[in-house]
């Protein structure tokens, strides 16, 4: 799996790598950071620290041009990482970025994996210039996310190379996301308390920060759930036309904040990169929630906005 993409694959370099066991997947990963250094690339591996530390520990010395990435550190949110390949790419002052993520491994609940497929979808519309990345799939995923994953990688690993995966569609075809991925939220369940909001948001508020005392949520993940969901209702004030409602419960693993409102959001860029100081209309109250919460999923139509973030009872 380490020659070259054929000359008639998409512009785009971003592929998809099914693995049978992990062995197999920090193989290729260590091939493809040895064929960038031959390259003359830059080198991000961005993976959980069991697998980022086997990788390390394979290259060896060979390891130095890389840069290490712990997903962990970021919560794991799909939502934040075409932000961080930007800013890894943007570093480099033109010379080639080539980067491996691991955000797909098995024991991801059925909700992230299906957020992981989605941000891959979006990362087509962000890579440009020299970048390539490349995206390791158990293949004991389920069969209709695995097949999603698949159909949103321009390349796919053969034993012969990279090959043009069957059924990609570009990003100039209408929307990049996948169907099944784009599907409305399921309803929060019985029993989420629910609050209604117009003009203030002091209830809001109250409710939030009772809820994470409640589940135990230590201070500060507590207050970066409420700048979070304050970052939501105050764009409902701000841009939609009536009131929002503000859904919570707790599950085992995490607290759970939905807003919903009336506002639509057309971009599907929003919140995965951060704006810059002169763009108009804001937007970075998006790209904070993402870099706050464990998991984010957002959903727009012509009937509303709904926004739901998780934030794991334990980081």
């Amino acid at each position: 799996m380490n020659g070259p993409a054929r000359q008639d694959s998409p512009e785009i370099w971003h592929a998809a790598l099914p693995y049978r066991n992990p062995a197999e997947f920090e193989v290729a990963a260590c091939q493809f950071a040895s064929d960038a250094a031959s390259a003359g690339a830059a080198v991000l591996v961005a993976c959980p620290a069991p697998s980022l530390d086997r990788i390390r520990d394979r290259l060896g010395p060979d390891g130095g041009h890389v840069t290490w990435e712990d997903i962990g550190d970021r919560g794991s949110n799909p939502g934040r990482m075409i932000h961080a390949i930007r800013r890894f790419t943007d570093q480099q002052d033109g010379r080639p970025a080539w980067c491996v993520q691991e955000l797909a491994w098995p024991s991801r609940p059925a909700d992230e994996l299906w957020e992981v497929v989605r941000y891959e979808a979006l990362l087509n519309l962000a890579l440009a210039g020299p970048t390539r990345v490349l995206c390791p799939y158990h293949v004991g995923l389920p069969a209709d996310a695995l097949a999603c994953a698949r159909a949103v990688h321009p390349l796919t690993a053969s034993p012969g190379g990279w090959e043009p995966t069957a059924g990609f569609r570009l990003p100039e075809a209408g929307s990049p996301v996948p169907p099944p991925c784009d599907q409305p939220l399921p309803a929060p369940p019985a029993g989420a308390r629910e609050l209604r909001y117009a003009s203030e948001l002091a209830g809001a508020r109250a409710l939030v920060t009772g809820t994470a005392r409640a589940a135990g949520l230590s201070p500060s993940r507590a207050s970066d759930l409420l700048i979070a969901v304050g970052e939501l209702t105050a764009n409902t004030l701000a841009h939609a036309t009536g009131p929002g409602t503000l859904t919570i419960w707790v599950t085992p693993s995490s607290v759970v904040c939905q807003v919903r409102d009336s506002g639509r959001i057309d971009d599907l860029m929003a919140g995965q990169l951060r704006p810059g100081p002169a763009v108009e209309g804001g937007g970075r109250g998006l790209w904070v929630v993402h870099q706050l919460c464990d998991l984010v999923q957002l959903r727009s139509d012509p009937a509303g906005t709904t926004v739901r973030v998780h934030m794991r009872r334990e980081p």
